[in-house]
């Protein structure tokens, strides 16, 4: 009895935490070499010089398109998840509301949910195609360097920021300008404030500390929906089909009532009847709609008149 009990725990065990599909589950690139990468690097670079650099998704999805249309590639793509936590200690180096718009306009930095290239395989490694962004291809790895070192130079920047506030407030505390026991108290919360900032950014007292962002890699976007608050950043690959993360998020969730655009951080809604339903929004091929969306990306004097002329 306590034997059958036990295996049912399990059962029920492994069915609450079971995962939704993989976005590149069944699937398989196909392989080439130095010479066709050469060749993939000149038309994915041709096209971009064409287009208007503002939907990453969008690029990606032609480009990918492109590439099994005319040198039958079947290629992935690698995302990029920046999580809340960049977005609102990095990218708006902790301001919110109004201030963290208008933060991001006045420092040019435009933040970003997510970045999304194609991805061939070339002799056994993964190269990740973005002329938008490199100057050449490179590896997956290599990539997700690079697209980490805006976001600790935006650590740096915070962490200074934060050094100067400690020393200013704590200034006034030593200052021997007579205060008021409100004064003393606010300058008081200020810096235990940015202390305890210091302490959850990972950050010391040494201006010179070195910063170094790590983005884990996931296999499902619900990975990157349930810590929103606890790391900076993942990436995720997928079958070249994927357009964005709201596809991403059918093939978790299925059809739940949540704008799916956004991290899903209603937990309990990370279910098995979620997943299973996931199941029916796994992309297998081309959505035409969807390509047909993303010609937009080109600039007017570019832009074909079908996908077709591509």
């Amino acid at each position: 009895m306590k034997t059958s009990a036990l295996l049912v725990g399990i059962l029920a065990s492994t069915i609450a935490t079971a995962a939704p599909i993989s976005p590149l589950e069944g699937y398989q690139t196909t392989t080439h070499d130095s010479y066709d990468l050469n060749n993939f690097w000149r038309t994915v670079s041709n096209m971009d010089s064409k287009m208007k650099g503002k939907d990453c998704f969008k690029r990606a999805m032609l480009w990918s398109y492109k590439l099994n249309k005319s040198y039958g590639v079947d290629s992935k793509k690698v995302f990029m998840h920046y999580t809340n936590k960049f977005n609102r200690d990095l990218d708006d180096q902790g301001r919110t509301g109004l201030m963290a718009r208008l933060g991001r306009v006045f420092s040019s930095n435009d933040g970003w949910d997510f970045h999304v290239a194609p991805v061939v395989n070339i002799n056994g490694t993964d190269m990740v195609l973005d002329p938008h962004m490199r100057k050449s291809p490179e590896p997956v790895i290599d990539w997700v360097e690079y697209l980490t070192e805006r976001g600790e130079w935006l650590l740096k920047k915070r962490h200074h920021k934060l050094l100067k506030d400690l020393k200013k407030y704590g200034g006034k505390l030593r200052s021997k300008e007579r205060k008021s026991t409100a004064q003393l108290e606010d300058y008081r919360n200020k810096v235990a404030e940015i202390k305890a900032t210091l302490k959850r950014l990972g950050l010391t007292m040494d201006p010179n500390q070195k910063v170094d962002i790590k983005c884990k890699k996931i296999t499902h976007i619900m990975e990157f929906d349930r810590n929103q608050d606890t790391e900076w950043c993942y990436y995720q690959e997928t079958s070249m089909y994927y357009f964005g993360p709201l596809e991403l998020r059918y093939l978790n969730y299925g059809n739940i009532n949540w704008d799916k655009r956004l991290p899903v951080t209603d937990l309990s809604l990370h279910n098995e009847a979620n997943f299973a339903d996931g199941r029916n929004y796994v992309e297998t091929g081309w959505d035409y709609g969807k390509l047909k969306m993303s010609l937009d990306e080109f600039t007017h004097n570019y832009q074909p008149d079908s996908i077709n002329d591509l």
